[in-house]
């Protein structure tokens, strides 16, 4: 059986034709029964894990894992995301918060701009949302590309590759830096102060990662210090375990925010579309066993 804890577009149901599928009324009866669960991460709790004795595998609808209970999750659950299924909406945010920030659409009073141009652009986090800003910036800017990843996806879109641990010694080079981070154990607070307090002058950082791989007193005080370096974000910080927009950035000229709407809270068609994408993972996974985007336990752990 397979659960959904969202509510399946019809294009979904058709894919999972065959299977017994519930997306609605899930009963503890039928929770015994999962062999799947479909969710967001921060969805599934220790009551549903305990409950779910047949469960097999957690196929994330979000590209970021982050949230799952991992250190009490039984390690024979297997955790797929939904890394991919986002890349065009959300790197065409990113660019919109880039060229936003850029050229300070939206305010009242004249700002100087920047230009994009044959400029630097850093990213951080080469996966397939990372390497769709990457593209955009070479072909629409024609901007230098390094990016800074563990791995790769598209290596062709960046001119130079890094390590996370030289983050240190490349961040200062960037003229645009895009953090597309994946929150574990290894990225938060990544983006600190002291890492943060090495950008060029007249830098733009943008985040669609999340909130927590930066740390959010580090970049407050950042933009206190250098009205010169803008910042513009679409994702904030977990507080009392939910994403808390009420950030004391707001009251500052060098940001812009919008409220986590590049994936999944951007509307239907975004929505629906990961899900689809979501539920082709199940069906893979349910006919041979693998699936894309397996998540590694040690990582969060």
């Amino acid at each position: 059986m397979i659960i959904s804890f969202v509510k399946l577009p019809e294009e979904a149901k058709k894919i999972l034709k065959g299977y017994e599928v519930v997306d609605g009324n899930i009963t503890d009866e039928i929770l015994q029964k999962a062999k799947v669960i479909l969710a967001f991460p921060r969805t599934i709790n220790e009551t549903i894990i305990k409950k779910a004795k047949n469960l097999e595998a957690i196929q994330t609808i979000t590209a970021g894992a982050d949230g799952l209970p991992y250190s009490i999750l039984p390690r024979n659950i297997k955790v797929f995301s939904n890394a991919g299924a986002f890349n065009h909406s959300v790197s065409e945010h990113a660019w919109a918060l880039i060229l936003g920030v850029a050229k300070m659409v939206g305010r009242k009073k004249a700002h100087r701009t920047y230009l994009l141009h044959k400029k630097i652009l850093l990213i951080l986090g080469a996966g397939e949302i990372g390497s769709e800003i990457a593209r955009i910036g070479k072909q629409a800017f024609f901007m230098h590309v390094i990016g800074v990843s563990r791995t790769f996806k598209y290596p062709q879109y960046f001119d130079e590759k890094y390590n996370p641990n030289e983050l240190s010694e490349v961040i200062s080079r960037g003229d645009v830096i895009v953090n597309a981070l994946p929150l574990n154990k290894y990225t938060e607070r990544i983006l600190n102060y002291e890492i943060l307090r090495k950008v060029k002058e007249n830098c733009i950082i943008v985040n669609i990662g999340r909130g927590d791989t930066m740390d959010e007193d580090g970049i407050y005080k950042l933009l206190k210090e250098r009205p010169d370096v803008r910042f513009a974000t679409d994702v904030f910080w977990i507080k009392e375990g939910r994403e808390d927009f009420d950030s004391k950035l707001w009251e500052l000229d060098n940001f812009m925010g919008t409220l986590h709407i590049a994936g999944a809270g951007g509307g239907e068609e975004v929505m629906n579309y990961a899900i689809i994408e979501a539920v082709k993972n199940i069906r893979q996974y349910l006919e041979t066993g693998k699936a894309r985007n397996p998540v590694k336990f040690e990582d969060y752990l």
